[in-house]
């Protein structure tokens, strides 16, 4: 199916796939399971390899020490079979770990599961919109929690601003949490319930950080930003240290075709007016908040990708 989605939910705002249940409230945690497909345990078997008796020629099942087979309680699909050191996680961990940041004031915003079950990925809104002055548009800020169980991955928990409903969503906001420091991972090894209170720790981070990036934010949304003071940002950050490269002779037109095309488009971001939406982390046009959100497009996706597809595909995968 698509973008490898099995069964999900999303409140009020539909998926960009359109499958899934869109809910009008938030859910309990017995829903949000439910809901997401999520309601099942892992359960862990021995396995054996068939051997032919040397002396006899009967083909007999032997049971093959070290190794074990994971697999889902309620229809019996595997989901890995490997070393029996890999400690399987729980998707009611996952949950109690979610309670955590239930406890910061976080509600179940998404909850999907992917490839058969093998990943699975919940979504948290902060039900506490952050509003700049200024701004028509509201931050809603996301805990996001992604596990897999077919040993592809660890059991990761993150603040950031990407809702997680497919495969390339989970995958860009495990990327940011990264990239931004805000992660925390739970390795599937035996002690994996012991880091419940390292857990709490970290996580309890997540409020403070918010209550600095609103300081910062409104900050920076006051400030007024002119054409020509835009133009002297656009012209810094993209572009080369004395024009070395865009006046060049030994430059081609191409390449100073699309130095163009990008300052263009950063001219545009900072001054374009966002659609009225329930939820965006896209800061007030024309402002300093809008200027730096520019800087940091630029940097991680403009810069380093020559057409649109390609920065849509560099948002959505892990560096």
């Amino acid at each position: 199916m698509t973008a490898l989605f099995d069964q999900g939910f999303f409140v009020r705002e539909p998926a960009w796939h359109g499958l899934g249940i869109v809910l009008d409230d938030y859910p309990s945690r017995e829903e949000a399971m439910s809901l997401a497909g999520h309601n099942w345990d892992v359960v862990e078997r021995a396995i054996a390899h068939a051997r032919r008796n040397p002396a006899t020629g009967e083909l007999g099942w032997k049971e093959l020490p070290g190794y074990v087979e994971h697999f889902r309680s309620d229809n019996g699909n595997t989901l890995r079979v490997g070393a029996d050191s890999f400690e399987r996680i729980s998707n009611a961990v996952a949950y109690d770990v979610a309670e955590l940041l239930f406890e910061q004031g976080f509600q179940y915003e998404t909850g999907i599961t992917l490839d058969g079950g093998k990943t699975c990925a919940i979504t948290l809104a902060l039900n506490e919109p952050i509003q700049i002055p200024g701004d028509d548009s509201v931050v809603v800020p996301y805990g996001c929690l992604s596990w897999a169980h077919d040993g592809s991955a660890s059991l990761k928990v993150r603040s950031g601003t990407i809702r997680q409903v497919c495969a390339n969503t989970v995958a860009a906001s495990e990327a940011e949490g990264k990239k931004l420091g805000t992660d925390f991972t739970f390795r599937h090894t035996k002690n994996v319930h012991d880091r419940i209170e390292d857990a709490k720790a970290a996580i309890k981070g997540t409020r403070k950080a918010l209550d600095v990036y609103r300081e910062l934010a409104t900050e920076l949304g006051e400030i007024q930003v002119t054409p020509q003071q835009r133009d002297l940002f656009v012209s810094t950050i993209i572009g080369d240290k004395g024009d070395l490269l865009s006046l060049s002779a030994a430059t081609s037109t191409r390449v100073k075709n699309n130095l163009e095309a990008e300052r263009g488009e950063a001219r545009e971001r900072v001054l374009r007016p966002e659609p009225s939406r329930r939820r965006t982390t896209s800061p007030r046009t024309g402002s300093g908040s809008r200027v730096a959100s520019t800087s940091t497009t630029s940097a991680t996706t403009v810069r380093r990708t020559p057409t649109s597809s390609g920065r849509c595909s560099r948002t959505t995968r892990p560096r």
